[in-house]
């Protein structure tokens, strides 16, 4: 799943919660749960990881990506008026932990961080591992919509 997709659920997360540590603890549980939910981006995921080829796509995905959160997390505290800023911050702080830890250990291979990368993939792969992924277009164009639908929430 997209960062700005996590974004926008984190942060609708802390403001329905209203408690900063809440919405945290919350948002990192949604952030693995969500992941079950295949969203086309395995194969970067292998060809990064697995095969260690394409890595420059990998890292394109990943930039453009964590540009968009930024730039939705600006839309919202520069065009709403928050009133649940550190909730909705501490939300969306929660709800890109696990894949911000996922990729320090990509990048370190820190071995204190092997367990998140592992219960990410747990996660992530339980169902495509078994049924396969979906086209990377849809879901995108499905992200798009629910982070629409949630940034209308807030």
């Amino acid at each position: 799943m997209t960062l700005t997709a996590h974004a926008a659920m984190g942060a609708v997360i802390g403001e329905a919660v209203g408690n900063p540590l809440l919405g945290f603890i919350i948002a990192i549980a949604v952030h693995f749960l969500v992941d079950i939910i295949p969203h086309g981006d395995s194969f970067i995921s292998d060809n990064y990881r697995v095969l260690k080829r394409r890595r420059k796509q990998a890292v394109a995905y990943v930039t453009t990506d964590a540009a968009c959160a930024i730039l939705f997390v600006l839309f919202i505290v520069n065009v709403r008026d928050v009133t649940l800023i550190r909730s909705i911050s501490m939300g969306i702080i929660g709800s890109i932990l696990p894949d911000l830890l996922v990729g320090l250990y990509d990048v370190t291979k820190f071995r204190y961080l092997r367990w998140i990368y592992r219960l990410h993939f747990v996660f992530h792969d339980a169902i495509i591992k078994r049924r396969g992924d979906v086209p990377l277009r849809y879901s995108l164009a499905a992200q798009a919509i629910l982070i629409l639908i949630l940034q209308a929430r807030l």
